[in-house]
């Protein structure tokens, strides 16, 4: 069983659970690695302007909604 992901964003991942989506499929919208997708979710790795816009859009959601 995998562990819970402690994550900066817990607004994107609450959407990514209500929309039954993985990291991987993510990535692959996102055109990225599932590995890139963690280190981003982490905090680890900064999230491109061009990430956030798709993100917000597939969402219908504003940043401060997902990232904040």
């Amino acid at each position: 069983m995998a562990r819970p992901l402690k994550t900066k964003y817990p607004n994107l991942v609450a959407e990514m659970k209500n929309n039954k989506e993985t990291r991987p499929i993510i990535a692959k919208m996102l055109g990225i690695t599932t590995v890139s997708i963690y280190r981003k979710l982490i905090g680890a790795n900064d999230w491109t302007i061009s990430e956030i816009e798709k993100l917000c859009e597939h969402y219908n959601k504003d940043y401060y909604e997902l990232f904040k």
